[in-house]
């Protein structure tokens, strides 16, 4: 009698949490909260150690999305190799998978040390009009507790719902997606920065954004060379009050240490040789605006104390003049490398790095955020071609498996020379890898030839002489990862010419 009470209060305890779950999913949108919600409730139910939820990819043998929950932190977990097993054994057989030795059940003979402790074993799959879609996966440690008849009952009950949200939540994320695109053209059409992607790392960036806008505090973005920090500093421009001001930018790098003071605070005619009439400077310019200095960490030591000043004070003298001036200016600064590092070295000030330090924001390099490759090239690809040309899948896959050493900016000149050379209105992965992935140079080309094809298809308000050199320069520096002597070196030609096309071709 009390067992069969023991397993009614079971029963309903069970009940009450897949009631909870239903309750805190209708709530949700994004498909990985919703699959941490399900594998979570999971765990507890079934009493796991590991848990994880497969979506399956189009392409054969390819898991599209997976979210795992551990239990443990001794390191083990759900390898991709076994879960990559077990989906197949879904995928053909269509019904649940129980095991209390899933390697045995595998013959799985060469496991890691970490894989090597992993035993019981049960799957579900997640079905979409009789199709397996994904699977729920749990699996417990050698000589722990084997799942049971009733998980597997707890996990086929759950599939469905989770099926239903998934399959809600995917459509959701698409709709955000397509959204997210419309606002990127309609802002790019008002020369707004706008950061596409709905990767979890690049919305933190937008939430810190969204915080960082309205204030008038300093901020510091970090992050790698093209990976799109003038981007971010328009977006923080835009969502703060000085929106309808001016944004200025200025790349510390392209600026001789000589003209250093009066590119950023002006001068008076007749105050230097050349001084042929008299200059605002960066910061008259953006007075009640926002003043963007990339690559900040290439500042001048002796003109850093004076940048300090004018942060601390808002005031400034042009050079040649006594006259001081009082301007309204937002500093947002970024850097490619490590500030602190630099302090270190006694190469930046330390009190000007926490003055620019307040808000620090890191953005992602594009190999952190692989998730948004597609959403950002059929932008860019919508961008050259007025929607047009549109990728395929598979052109895409290899888009997204490519490492963009460039970033955001590789990607996109990248896409850019893709929609010039490919002839067809689908772009294929044959187009990427001929045109794209790798360079110009990362297969035999008749150079000429294609100049020529680029020559009497070019428009005639095209400025072609222009982008072939913008190109050129492009691939050099991320060739030599940013740095700006080497690229001048490989070129034969000197600094100050690569300097003045990043500033003309606004290579930041």
């Amino acid at each position: 009698m009390s067992s069969d009470l023991s397993a009614l209060k079971r029963r309903v305890e069970e009940l009450e949490e897949i009631h909870r779950l239903a309750q805190s999913l209708s709530a949700m949108a994004g498909v990985y909260e919703t699959l941490e919600a399900i594998v979570d409730c999971c765990t507890r139910l079934c009493h796991a150690e590991h848990a994880s939820i497969l979506l399956f990819s189009s392409t054969p043998h390819e898991s599209a999305q997976t979210v795992i929950r551990d239990g443990r932190k001794d390191g083990s977990g759900i390898d991709h190799v076994l879960n990559s097993l077990v989906a197949g054994w879904i995928a053909k057989h269509q019904r649940p998978f129980l095991t209390d030795d899933v390697l045995r059940e595998f013959n799985y003979r060469s496991p890691s040390e970490r894989v090597r402790l992993l035993g019981p074993s049960l799957a579900v799959p997640l079905l979409d009009g009789g199709k397996p879609f994904g699977m729920i996966h749990l699996v417990n440690t050698r000589g722990g507790a084997r799942f049971s008849s009733d998980a597997e009952r707890i996990v086929s009950a759950l599939a469905p719902l989770a099926t239903q949200f998934i399959l809600r939540a995917k459509v959701q994320e698409t709709l955000f997606t397509d959204n997210q695109r419309l606002k990127a053209s309609l802002a790019q059409a008002k020369g707004v920065g706008t950061i596409l992607g709905s990767s979890t790392i690049i919305e933190e960036v937008r939430k810190k954004i969204e915080v960082a806008g309205p204030t008038n505090a300093s901020v510091l973005l970090i992050g790698e060379t093209g990976t799109g920090k003038e981007i971010a500093a328009k977006a923080i421009h835009v969502h703060s009050p000085r929106a309808g001001k001016p944004f200025i930018a200025v790349n510390c790098a392209a600026i001789p240490a000589t003209l250093f003071e009066s590119e950023l605070f002006g001068h008076e005619k007749g105050s230097f040789t050349g001084a042929t009439a008299t200059m605002k400077g960066k910061f008259e310019l953006a007075n009640g605006g926002t003043l963007f200095l990339d690559e900040v960490s290439a500042l001048p030591l002796e003109l850093q104390p004076k940048l300090l000043r004018v942060l601390e004070e808002q005031s400034f003298t042009r050079i040649g003049s006594s006259e001081e001036l009082r301007v309204d200016v937002r500093v947002i600064a970024a850097s490619n490398k490590d500030l602190s590092e630099a302090v270190r070295r006694n190469e930046f000030r330390e009190d000007l790095f926490h003055r620019l330090n307040v808000i620090p924001i890191m953005i992602p390099s594009l190999s952190a955020r692989r998730a948004d490759i597609p959403m950002l090239a059929e932008a860019f690809l919508a961008e050259f071609t007025g929607g047009l040309k549109k990728f395929g899948p598979d052109a895409l896959q290899l888009l997204s498996e490519t490492d963009w050493k460039g970033n955001v900016r590789e990607l996109r000149n990248t896409v850019e020379r893709i929609s010039i050379f490919s002839a067809s209105s689908v772009v294929l992965a044959a187009d990427v890898k001929e045109f794209g992935c790798g360079g110009v140079s990362s297969v035999p080309v008749d150079a000429q030839g294609m100049l020529l094809s680029r020559i009497r298809s070019n428009p005639a308000d095209h400025n072609l002489l222009d982008g072939i050199e913008k190109e050129l320069l492009d691939l050099a520096l991320q060739e030599t990862h940013g740095n700006v002597t080497e690229a001048a070196r490989i070129l034969g030609v000197h600094r100050n010419a690569i300097l003045r096309r990043i500033e003309k071709f606004g290579l930041r």
